[in-house]
């Protein structure tokens, strides 16, 4: 049986593919509303999204649920871990900096 995390990170990847969206902040929206679902709500969500009739099985669930596919920022845990700010990585840092 899946739980409850595994349920949010494959509706995510579901609604990410249908919305063809890469974006940070549209990927951590999504996240949150996802979070915020009753756990009934979510379970009838997934059953709409994937086709399947509810009340659904969880063995029929599960199978369903393994065939999504989770783009690798989702399946790594990153959504929720964005933090907003800009990518300064390929910034040096001030002691690599030239000095003038």
């Amino acid at each position: 049986m899946a739980d409850r995390g595994t349920k949010e990170r494959k509706l995510v990847a579901l609604m990410v593919n249908d919305l063809g969206t890469d974006s940070e902040p549209e990927m951590v929206q999504m996240e949150q509303e996802v979070h915020s679902l009753p756990d009934e709500e979510l379970d009838r969500t997934l059953a709409s999204r994937l086709d399947l009739p509810y009340p659904v099985d969880e063995e029929v669930l599960d199978r369903a649920l393994a065939r999504v596919e989770e783009p690798e920022r989702i399946s790594q845990g990153e959504i929720g871990e964005f933090t907003g700010a800009p990518d300064m990585s390929h910034e040096p840092r001030p002691e690599e900096r030239p000095t003038e």
